[in-house]
């Protein structure tokens, strides 16, 4: 890609690529963009963590999508479990999109889970999102 990088700019890109190369190729080239527009054009850990926040790319690779997904879970499903369905309608995304692109991920890191009544989210999703308590369904839900 011919864009010069320090090793802490490419680990911090390839923290929150989800371990997918596809996506932290995206990635280097987005934070070169702002690399280059905003700086000298080096990419280093503090111009890394600056641009991918102005992407709002969290420090788990999470983005606005799998963000409202997951929130639209908590907030106003208790938790779950809720069909992809209802999730799809509620966020604005095709279903396919959801399962395809959101799921595997959500489903790999613990944010997500598939139960034979819907999705619904783990206690790691309220902690990693900032929820202070676990609501009332959510902790009947693991006993």
């Amino acid at each position: 890609m011919n864009i010069e990088i320090t090793e802490d700019g490419a680990y911090a890109i390839a923290k929150r690529s989800r371990g997918t190369p596809r996506i932290a190729n995206r990635l280097v080239k987005r934070v070169s963009d702002y690399a280059l527009v905003k700086h000298d054009g080096k990419i280093t850990e503090d111009i890394a963590n600056k641009s991918l926040d102005i992407l709002k790319i969290d420090n788990y690779g999470l983005d606005n999508t799998d963000r409202s997904l997951l929130k639209l879970i908590i907030e106003k499903y208790d938790g779950g479990p809720v069909g992809i369905e209802t999730i799809a309608a509620a966020i604005g995304e095709d279903v396919r999109t959801i399962e395809d692109v959101c799921e595997p991920f959500l489903l790999q890191a613990g944010l997500l889970q598939r139960t034979p009544r819907g999705r619904k989210v783990s206690p790691a999703t309220y902690r990693h999102l900032g929820y202070k308590d676990i609501k009332i369904s959510e902790q009947q839900n693991l006993f």
